[in-house]
Parts: structure tokens; C-alpha cells; sequence
């Protein structure tokens, strides 16, 4: 919105004002400010009608003191955030009806009316030895239900104006998307660290089809990094006239590291091994009459003891196979948007009159004027 000042401007030079203010207030304040998108799915067809219209977040009243809003959005991590920006994903903007639910603004996770309820965390009943991920890195997602919350017209950033519900639309992924092709770029750190020590601890590392499989995680590693790099090497002047990564390489760079992660992530599971699935909890490796078997059967050289192979064995688990493994995918995959609009915003940032260019004029296919004026000559 910061870039879109000038144009929110010319609608109500108010709002404007209030993304300064609130861009300058967590720089000072150091705020933990989140973004709150994605709505309740209904039946989709009838998204302003009956029912579906009545859990769509939108404003029922506006007074002296701000407008109210009732609906409902999911947010991560709403439950411990100080406050988050609530904004309008739907794509189709074009019937004045929709008008109420086109607003975009400030709520504080305390104001009064708002309630959280949150999603289980995957580490509940889980040993933090035998699920070293789930138990550390969960992001607690919410449902916050707006029960006719009051909005401070200083915490309005847009309200009542369809344009700047589609402006929000389109440029959702400017600044956000290079956080989540990072997240990917440390989760193929994990596959291919993972895949790595789990193959020199066996002696396998020597084995050339071994080599090509790990090759083919670092080349996935390694792509992802290009772009992210290149991204920042090659950053764009956003028209508000802040400098953002470049669009194309970051939205290519994201549609890769996405499709490519479940190969990646089989890869994995290949060069760890059965015991990924098979090898017991750690309550009972410890257990006194099944110790000495376990020190038998999960020793080997090199300083692998049976602790530090199954503790491997259990980070593998829970990055590839447990409950968080499959919601971080779910998760990166469709936090910003469904693919569908992942691919849209790729094509929609290539300068494809670059290539079209070089191909018309490699064959040769000029203009019929330019044709007709070269045949004249």
C-alpha cells in the first residue's frame, strides 16, 4: 500500500497518511505485525450470496469513530502478534455489491469482539527427542472471527473502494513472496543435509548414483539460491520508490522451489532408508533390556553411536514423513496463493516483448509494410 500512496490519495487523502503512520510505528515500536488473508471457504459460487456472504470479512457500520467489521480471516501466529494488516484476497473486483467487503486495515489481536481460536499444534503428545522439529518450529494458524469490531479510522488503510481491493490483489506477492522462497531455501538445506549424513554414516558417499542423487539436491538448493540472489542483485524501484526484488526471478524462482519439493523431498527419503520408517521411539531405545540390541544393531565407525543415529533418524521423520513435515508443505504452497495465481503473477512480470522481439527479428517477421516498403526497394 505504501507504494500506492499517491493513488490512494486522489480516493481519500487520509489513508495514505495512516499506511505512513503505521510503517513508521513498527520500525519504532518494534511490533510483531502479521498479515491476515485468507478467508473461511464457502461455496465459492456464491461468494456474496446467502450464508457465504455473511462469513466474508465486511464492514456493517461506520461512524465517528471508525467502521465496524464482521466476518471472519485465518491468520498465522495472530494469537501472539501485536496486530495484523487484514486485507480483501479475493480475485474478481468488479460489482459495486462487493463494495463492503473491499477495506483493508489495521486490527489489534486484543480489541474488543475479536476472537482467536486456534488450530491444535502439531507437537501436542510428541517427544521433543523423537520430533525435534514439531516441537521447536510449529506456527500456531487461527481462525480470528471479527464480531463486530470496531476499526479506528486511524487504523483504516482503504474502505468502500473496489480499486484498491484489486490493487491488493495483485501486488500481494511484491514484497512477501521472498520470504517464503527463503523458508524453501532452508527446508532444501535440511534435505540435502539430512540425505547427506545419513549416506556418509552408512559408507555409501563413494557410490556414483549415490553422488548424482545428492548432486541433484544441491543443484536443486543451489537454483533456488540463484534466484533469490539475483532477485536482490537485479532489484526494481517500486513505484512508491522503494527498492524491491526483482519480480520475474523472484516469482520463477518461488514456482520452481515449489514444484520441484516433493521430488526433492522423495530424493531425500530414498538416500536416508527404510529405518526412516521403521526404527523404534526413544523411550524405547532407552528402555535397560532393549539397550544392549540397539547398541548392537545401530553402532557404527566413525562416532555414530546409536543416539546420534536415531536422533538423524528422527529429524528425517519429522522433516519428511510427521504430521509438520506435510503442513509446512501445505503451508508454503498456499500461503500467498493456489498455484493458479503463483503462475499468473510469473507471467504477468516476464517482459515477453524481449523474446518476442528477438524471434521476430531472427525470422525474419517483419511487418507487412516493412515487407511491402523492402520488396519496393
Amino acid at each position: 500500500l505504501y507504494d500506492a500512496q499517491d493513488r490512494l490519495n486522489e480516493i481519500d487523502p487520509t489513508y495514505a497518511e495512516n499506511i505512513k503512520n503505521h510503517v513508521d510505528r513498527i520500525a519504532r515500536l518494534d511490533l510483531f505485525h502479521v498479515s491476515a488473508n485468507t478467508d473461511p471457504k464457502g461455496d465459492r459460487s456464491k461468494l456474496f450470496e446467502g450464508k457465504a456472504a455473511g462469513t466474508l470479512l465486511h464492514v456493517v457500520e461506520e461512524n465517528d469513530k471508525g467502521i465496524v467489521v464482521r466476518g471472519a480471516k485465518f491468520e498465522t501466529a495472530a494469537a501472539y502478534a501485536h496486530q495484523a494488516f487484514v486485507k480483501p484476497t479475493i480475485s474478481n473486483w468488479t460489482d459495486q455489491s462487493m463494495t463492503p467487503y473491499a477495506c483493508g486495515f489495521i486490527a489489534d489481536m486484543g480489541a474488543p469482539g475479536l476472537k482467536h481460536i486456534c488450530r491444535t499444534p502439531l507437537s501436542t503428545g510428541k517427544n521433543p527427542v523423537d520430533y525435534p522439529l514439531s516441537t521447536r518450529f510449529d506456527e500456531i494458524d487461527t481462525l480470528l472471527v471479527f464480531d463486530d469490531v470496531l476499526i479506528p479510522w486511524e487504523n483504516v488503510l482503504f474502505h468502500g473502494n473496489l480499486e484498491s481491493a484489486q490493487y491488493i490483489r495483485k501486488t500481494v506477492h511484491r514484497y512477501s513472496a521472498f520470504n517464503y522462497v527463503l523458508r524453501l531455501q532452508r527446508r532444501a538445506d535440511f534435505l540435502l543435509g539430512t540425505a547427506l549424513l545419513n549416506v556418509e554414516q552408512t559408507g555409501l558417499t563413494k557410490i556414483p548414483a549415490v553422488q548424482e542423487k545428492i548432486s541433484q539436491l544441491i543443484c536443486y538448493r543451489e537454483t533456488i539460491n540463484a534466484h533469490l540472489t539475483a532477485a536482490v542483485a537485479n532489484a526494481q524501484k517500486s513505484a512508491g520508490g522503494l527498492m524491491m526484488p526483482n519480480q520475474s526471478l523472484l516469482y520463477t524462482g518461488r514456482l520452481y522451489a515449489l514444484t520441484n519439493f516433493p521430488k526433492m523431498a522423495h530424493l531425500c527419503r530414498e538416500l536416508v532408508g527404510g529405518q526412516l520408517a521403521v526404527t523404534p521411539d526413544s523411550a524405547t531405545i532407552a528402555d535397560p533390556q532393549i539397550k544392549e540390541y540397539i547398541d548392537q544393531y545401530y553402532t557404527l565407525d566413525g562416532g555414530w553411536t546409536p543416539e546420534k543415529r536415531t536422533k538423524l533418524l528422527y529429524f528425517a521423520r519429522d522433516l519428511l514423513n510427521s504430521a509438520y513435515g506435510g503442513h509446512q508443505i501445505t503451508f508454503e504452497l498456499f500461503a500467498q496463493a493456489p498455484p493458479f495465481a503463483q503462475y499468473m503473477a510469473a507471467f504477468n512480470h516476464f517482459d515477453l516483448n524481449t523474446v518476442r522481439e528477438m524471434v521476430t527479428k531472427a525470422a525474419h517477421l517483419e511487418t507487412d509494410a516493412k515487407a511491402e516498403l523492402a520488396m519496393q526497394k
